[in-house]
Order: C-alpha cells, then structure tokens, then sequence
C-alpha cells in the first residue's frame, strides 16, 4: 500500500514536456522581439527629449538673465565647456560639443566670453554620443539675447536635436525675434538646419 501512495505522488508532481517547453520558449521569444526595440526607441527618445529640455531652460534663462541683469546675455558653442575659463568655437552648426552662458560686458565689444569683465552664468554639457545638435545660420556661433529679451539674430534660430533614427524621430527648438523657443517633436524637416 505504501509503494502505490508514493507513486501517486510521483504522478502528480510531474513537469512541462518537450512540447510544451518548446512552446512556451517560442512565445516569449516573440514578446521580446516585440517588446525590446520599443524599450531600446523609448531610451533614445527619452535622451533627446532631456537634451531638447536642458537647451529649452537654458534659452529660458539666458532671456531671464539679460532682462533681470540690463546687459546682452549669450549662448555660445563651446569645445572647452569644462575648462576652468572655458572659451567660445567648435565646428559650424555643431554644438554637440556643448555651450556655455554668459552676461556680456556691456560694451558690445565682441561676442566671446572674457573671463576678466564677463560674468559665466552656466555651462551646458556635450550630449550623448548618439545625440546632435545642430543648428542654422542664425545659432550658428551663438545666440544673443538682448536685455529687452529680444534676440539679435535678424530672423529664427533653429536648432534640431536627431540621432541615427533621422528627421522621424528628431526634435527641434525654434527661437523667434522675441527670445521665445517654440518646440516640435517628430517629423522635423530637417536634421542639419545650417548645411
């Protein structure tokens, strides 16, 4: 009587067949198929998105300094952002390398950041190596914001934020004459605004 119990209870605790293993493994390798690539587009977006958010509040605060202050404030690209005196350039249209803000002298003399009469008010950090940011005639050295919160561009400044996805994907700031950025997101018209 003992050896029959123990052997319903080994009926009983029995496992997956083959078949059904296979099974099992084939449907999940489908949810993943399906499900990485949308985790994957949804980092990248959110990349681009922090990105296109970090330029947006600097804009915002480069217009606030310049009205609260009297002077011109300027948003120029920089390659040497994390230098203790770090310097305007880099590449035309190109400010991946990342930027920094500063209250002008007064004297409308140059467009460069001079550590000795200049105020640095913030330094934006390069984006990801994945991110560009790229922008049109009117950004392309830098951005100047009058103490009138106006800009001195003479038309709209562009600037597209894309990665390897393309214009489908990417994201744009527009400033106007105003100072004000207007933004879009997907289907942008173009990736390199100032080429």
């Amino acid at each position: 009587m003992g050896n029959k119990k123990v052997m319903a209870n080994y009926n009983k605790l029995r496992g997956f067949t083959l078949p059904e293993m296979m099974i099992t493994l084939g449907m999940i390798s489908i949810i993943l198929s399906m499900a990485v690539p949308s985790v994957s587009n949804m980092i990248r977006d959110n990349k681009l998105t922090t990105h296109l958010n970090n330029v947006v509040m600097d804009v915002h605060f480069a217009r606030s300094e310049a009205v609260k202050r009297d002077v011109r404030v300027i948003i120029c690209r920089s390659t040497t952002v994390a230098a203790t005196v770090p310097a305007c350039g880099g590449t035309n249209y190109d400010w991946s390398t990342g930027y920094i803000i500063f209250a002008d002298d007064g004297r409308y003399l140059n467009n460069t950041y001079d550590a000795a009469t200049d105020t640095l008010l913030r330094r934006g950090m390069p984006s990801d190596a994945d991110v560009r940011l790229r922008t049109n005639d009117n950004w392309n050295d830098n951005l100047e914001i009058n103490p009138n919160g106006s800009t001195n561009g003479g038309g709209m400044a562009v600037m597209s934020l894309c990665d390897d996805r393309g214009t489908d994907y990417g994201k744009q700031i527009q400033v106007t004459n105003n100072g004000i950025p207007k933004l879009f997101a997907g289907n942008i018209s173009d990736c390199t605004p100032g080429t």
